[in-house]
């Protein structure tokens, strides 16, 4: 499970996705409220809580939210630019239960992150994360996003060396329409691109693709065995899927994802990642469209309901 705590956030970045999930007029998820979800999430089988944002490290609280999550039985990442990691926050963070640090770097050349991120000096503060979270005994992880623009550059090159030079994981995240990038798709991937960066993790075995690393099979894993929690209650298929699923705040976990697995798309291991190279889902998806009245409409309260709005015909093709 993805867990946005919060949408703020220290940086302004180029390809950010979140900045379509803010809801100004919501009620942010509490501490008490945080609890009593990872009671129900943990009760239905969920074993991975990878913190999210915005910046996840701008909450304050994040040490007594990383301990409602039962982290003496469940794994808990945290995902960050790396601007706040003092050694100090990161000593904190791992007695609070965190095992996993993951930092953004999407360029191997700090003046090209740097600009990428709109803030000097990002690279370097996120190196510097990097390593002292390693010294705490995380296990420490790389997040680059991987475009139409970059997936040939020297950036990107340099970026999984830092990974390969450390002997740690090196997450991709492939670009998709959402956010900042809603409705450019001069970033998305080619069916050319798509096939190079599949050839290239080959290659490299420290680099994977959500798509890889699932339990059970590979392909989509959304809905199946990975749900993000919005910072509102929602549940959602993925970061980058922005529709309501519908609200822990009115349903349980296991309604939500029992009706959204009647959905064809999400009962399997779809062979594309949906929202950055199925052409077809993408646009037939309000969320990924500019004038669409809400980027997470009403969670579906039927079948039919769901099949519309994702663009498929009465058998949910």
């Amino acid at each position: 499970m993805d867990v946005a705590v919060d949408y703020a956030c220290n940086m302004k970045c180029s390809h950010c996705s979140a900045v379509t999930l803010v809801q100004t007029q919501a009620k942010q998820l509490t501490l008490d409220d945080y609890s009593r979800l990872a009671d129900q999430l943990c009760k239905e089988g969920c074993l991975i809580f990878h913190f999210t944002g915005g910046e996840p490290l701008l909450r304050k609280d994040l040490e007594d939210i990383i301990r409602t999550f039962k982290p003496k039985r469940c794994g808990i990442s945290i995902q960050s630019n790396g601007i706040l990691a003092s050694r100090v926050r990161l000593e904190l963070l791992r007695k609070a239960g965190a095992d996993i640090f993951c930092v953004s770097i999407d360029s191997g050349i700090p003046e090209e992150h740097d600009t990428f991120r709109n803030y000097p000096g990002a690279f370097n503060l996120a190196i510097e994360a990097l390593d002292n979270a390693r010294d705490l005994g995380y296990q420490t992880m790389i997040s680059t996003c991987l475009s139409h623009a970059n997936i040939d550059s020297e950036g990107f090159l340099k970026a999984v060396a830092l990974a390969e030079e450390r002997g740690i994981w090196h997450s991709i995240n492939l670009a998709v329409p959402a956010g900042n990038w809603r409705e450019c798709n001069e970033f998305m991937l080619t069916d050319d691109d798509q096939h190079k960066w599949r050839e290239f993790v080959r290659r490299h075995p420290l680099c994977h693709i959500d798509l890889q690393h699932n339990w059970k099979a590979v392909g989509c894993g959304t809905v199946k065995e990975k749900l993000y929690l919005t910072a509102y209650g929602d549940i959602m298929p993925c970061p980058f899927i922005q529709v309501s699923l519908g609200s822990l705040r009115e349903e349980s976990i296991k309604t939500i994802r029992k009706r959204a697995m009647l959905y064809p798309k999400f009962a399997k291991y779809w062979p594309q990642c949906l929202a950055a190279e199925d052409r077809e889902f993408i646009e037939s998806n309000p969320c990924y469209q500019h004038n669409s009245d809400s980027v997470m409409p009403m969670p579906w309260k039927s079948v039919p309901e769901l099949y519309k709005y994702m663009g498929g015909g009465a058998n949910g093709g």
